[in-house]
């Protein structure tokens, strides 16, 4: 059955937990936090595009893996209006290492708890930390996803709250939406390796799909190829 979103508020709280928020459309992965809509904050197909005027998401975008960061920030752009707000509190990595040099927190019990801070307390499904960030790191993502950060400060010396406002569109090239899988390896090929798939590279790449490895991982692994890397010194030492 389809989701109801025209009754419910245009401003969403993303990976909501129990902190329900009224006012918004509570949204959690959990059924049992009992929220608005159960989903997968990464993929909301549900929800229409352009239509929503705030995103809070709070101690949400370091529990998805680091190669959906950007996955997750393009959709999170699709759903807000042009100008709509997207507000993030994240871990702050380097504000963490800080606070664990500090002469007045070395005690095992304050290291173990900064490391919680920054790896989560793996108590139950969905609190492991996948990433965190830098101030420049997250400035990056959130460019390229295409936001203009109005603010960025930070809390309890080891979190950042961000601000930032849709002011165009994501800066990617589309692959990971190509949605047959033969058609994204092709077109991954072309774009990052300027040549056709060869027939071992093709049937490698597709058997690890088939295995459930994600596409975003496959990107970043040609990335990481001295072909690429090659490819890309190239085309520099020429501009």
């Amino acid at each position: 059955m389809d989701f109801e979103y025209q009754n419910y508020p245009k401003k969403i709280n993303i990976g909501c937990g129990y902190d329900l928020k009224r006012g918004y459309l509570n949204i959690d992965l959990n059924e049992y936090h009992q929220p608005d809509l159960v989903a997968d904050c990464t993929q909301l197909k549900c929800l229409p595009s352009a239509y929503y005027e705030y995103i809070l998401a709070n101690d949400i975008l370091e529990h998805i893996p680091r190669l959906k960061t950007s996955t997750t920030l393009r959709e999170w752009n699709r759903l807000l209006a042009h100008g709509g707000i997207l507000e993030l509190q994240i871990p702050d990595v380097i504000g963490l290492l800080n606070l664990l040099k500090k002469p007045e927190n070395q005690t095992l019990a304050k290291h173990e708890e900064l490391l919680r801070c920054l790896f989560g307390t793996q108590c139950y499904n969905g609190d492991f930390h996948f990433i965190g960030f830098t101030e420049i790191t997250i400035k990056n993502a959130l460019n390229e996803a295409g936001f203009t950060i109005k603010s960025l400060n930070s809390v309890d010396d080891w979190l950042f709250n961000v601000k930032a406002v849709k002011t165009g569109k994501p800066l990617h090239d589309g692959l990971i939406d190509i949605q047959e899988d033969d058609d994204f390896l092709f077109a991954a090929f072309m774009h990052l390796l300027k040549r056709k798939p060869d027939s071992g590279g093709f049937d490698h790449y597709k058997a690890q799909l088939s295995k459930g490895m994600e596409r975003e991982a496959i990107v970043e692994n040609i990335k990481g190829s001295q072909e690429y890397i090659q490819l890309n010194k190239t085309t520099q030492t020429q501009i």
